[in-house]
């Protein structure tokens, strides 16, 4: 990545700077595809703030994909949501099949 970087006549504080990124030590490693405390916090008081929203959309019709575009939160996320309203009757890990009927007091 240096390369692309000199390539553009830029250097690494230069882009970090520009895009407000902040580390605390250079010593720390940063782990690819892992959320720290800061982002589960921020993706949990999400969730919760729209907790109606997704279970309104979903009953709307919407599917846990694009609820989760919309919110801007793992599809997974989304579809755990839902079971815990009890909304997937799912009997194990897995997404459920796709002709899965509603419950009937909907």
């Amino acid at each position: 990545m240096g390369d692309i970087l000199d390539g553009l006549g830029l250097t690494k504080d230069f882009v970090q700077d520009a895009f407000g990124v902040e580390f605390e030590s250079e010593g720390v490693e940063l782990k690819k595809n892992y959320l720290f405390v800061e982002d589960q916090k921020r993706i949990r008081k999400r969730l919760a703030d729209y907790e109606k929203f997704i279970i309104a959309r979903f009953l709307s019709g919407l599917d846990p994909n694009t609820i989760s575009l919309l919110v801007g939160v793992s599809e997974e996320s989304i579809r755990s949501r839902l079971r815990k309203a009890k909304l997937f009757n799912s009997k194990g890990p897995g997404r459920p099949s796709k002709n899965q009927k509603r419950p009937t007091y909907l």
